[in-house]
């Protein structure tokens, strides 16, 4: 799990940090963080909580700001660019997939996947071939018109990675993405990223708890207090 590549990644970051004032003073979250990810590559960040590695994800997402450091996705500055440009790229590079779905409980998967295409303003004509493509991928074509808050809960996992997947992002961001998954379930759900990663040359970045999750990934970190460095797995774990 080095990091010798020899392409061009597709999102660097260089000297990250992230400090928060407090009533007691100022708390640094994030500490002088490099990483590059590369395309076709699965990417783990393990740590306990409020060891930071959220917060570098929402940095990621571009949902928040870092308080030093440098972040390039397909080698734009990200932190050069205004609001609107940022939601641009972020609309064009990334997608999200959380723990907790997030799915519109009484829409259709078909309404839940048309969402972000209506979002980045799809043409109408286009969005039903996309949402059964990207259905097809994990395999709920069978779901299409089927109430969200009717499916299993691998089934609405499998919704919401079809729906990260509709804009073809360059960059998939998952926060604990099987935590609500038995085991069974997970193993499934990793083995669509990895799939999906493989055809597509995609970059994906997963915090996670789980160590079985991080074995699946190419390469993963340890967050410590702030500061990344690559994981040691022990025997038999």
């Amino acid at each position: 799990m080095n990091d010798t590549h020899t392409h061009t990644p597709t999102v660097s970051i260089n000297g990250l940090t992230k400090n928060y004032d407090t009533p007691a003073g100022s708390v640094q979250v994030l500490r002088d963080v490099n990483l590059k990810l590369y395309p076709g590559e699965m990417v783990a960040i393990m740590g306990p909580s409020g060891c930071g590695k959220s917060t570098m994800l929402y940095i990621l997402g571009l949902l928040t700001l870092p308080s030093t450091g440098k972040y390039t996705i397909m080698g734009q500055d990200m932190f050069g660019l205004d609001k609107h440009q940022q939601a641009s790229y972020r609309r064009e590079y990334l997608g999200f997939i959380l723990q907790s779905c997030n799915l519109f409980e009484h829409s259709t998967v078909y309404e839940n996947l048309e969402y972000p295409l209506i979002y980045s303003r799809c043409p109408v004509s286009n969005r039903r071939k996309i949402i059964e493509e990207a259905l097809d991928k994990v395999n709920l074509m069978h779901r299409v018109t089927f109430p969200t808050n009717q499916l299993s809960g691998g089934e609405q996992q499998r919704v919401a990675i079809a729906r990260a997947l509709v804009n073809n992002p360059k960059v998939l961001l998952g926060d604990e993405p099987t935590g609500q998954l038995d085991s069974k379930t997970s193993e499934m759900v990793m083995s669509y990223f990895k799939q999906i990663i493989a055809e597509h040359d995609t970059t994906m970045l997963i915090v996670t708890h789980d160590v079985t999750v991080a074995k699946h990934c190419t390469r993963a970190f340890q967050m410590r207090e702030g500061v990344l460095e690559p994981a040691v797995f022990e025997k038999g774990v």
